[in-house]
């Protein structure tokens, strides 16, 4: 049962704060009961049967505050821009999702693109895996923006820069695609390092500052699939909300933004732990 899971990771990460919560509940509870009896006399705190729900009530109290956040809220000093944290899936958002792809912004599903990458599966389930439409899209958007020729045995061989950005829009979802990862022109094998993050996601916010319109931003966790950045997921997703924090404090992109984690990665990161720090 995932509740009970959520429940015993709760415990297992604060366990001295879970017992605390516990005294100071019983404690709180057997107070007010001792006060109450001593002034109405009807009232007895006597016997197994008080004692035992005394004990029940703060461990319920204890167990409801022990359970793990799956969303939190946090708020940016000084902009009235809202940071929400959740664990699901970016495609069941509402608002321009970001999806990182490589700096060629490849559409060819298998070797350039893995299938299972959210680039990969923007293609195959939003473009029916063909990517005449989404290489016309990407081509009208990247209209201008320098870029390099690069010869290459498969794929597609305009390189951009890192954080590249391209808008878009499909039937029923849009789209900020930035390229984050360099490709090795001989395997394919996509990789990304700590500085090519932070200047993809600054690039992917200045993008949004001109397409946003009020709409709100969707993130991933950026980093943590194939482009192998290597850091655990809760400090890439503390990186990530320190990137999206400095640029709102720089100028404004978004009213909302809402950073999606995958549920694979519930146990790794600890939304409460998280929302304490930002506090």
């Amino acid at each position: 049962m995932k509740w009970f899971h959520a429940l015993r990771l709760g415990i297992s990460r604060h366990p001295v704060k879970f017992l605390v919560y516990w005294f100071a509940a019983y404690s709180v509870i057997w107070t007010l009961l001792d006060s109450a009896a001593s002034v109405i006399p009807s009232i007895k705190v006597t016997g197994a049967l008080c004692y035992s729900l005394i004990v029940l009530a703060s461990l319920i109290f204890a167990l409801v505050r022990a359970y793990p956040p799956s969303t939190v809220q946090l708020k940016v000093p000084g902009s009235v821009t809202r940071i929400n944290v959740s664990f699901g899936d970016v495609f069941t958002r509402d608002g321009f999702v970001a999806i990182p792809v490589n700096e060629f912004f490849d559409s060819e599903l298998g070797d350039p693109v893995s299938p299972h990458s959210l680039h990969g599966i923007v293609i195959d389930r939003h473009f029916g895996g063909h990517p005449a439409a989404f290489d016309q899209l990407i081509a009208t958007e990247l209209a201008g923006v320098p870029s390099t020729l690069v010869e290459r045995v498969r794929g597609k061989t305009n390189q951009y820069p890192i954080g590249t950005s391209a808008t878009v829009r499909t039937n029923s979802h849009k789209f900020i695609l930035f390229a984050l990862c360099k490709t090795d022109i001989a395997t394919f094998k996509a990789s990304s390092t700590i500085p090519h993050l932070v200047q993809a996601l600054e690039c992917l916010c200045a993008k949004a500052r001109n397409v946003l319109g009020g709409t709100k931003l969707i993130v991933p966790l950026t980093g943590a699939g194939l482009s192998g950045l290597g850091l655990p997921p809760d400090k890439l997703l503390q990186l990530i909300l320190l990137v999206l924090a400095n640029e709102t404090k720089k100028s404004q992109f978004a009213l909302e933004i809402e950073v999606v984690v995958h549920p694979d990665k519930y146990d790794d990161i600890d939304l409460g732990a998280i929302q304490a720090a930002w506090r």
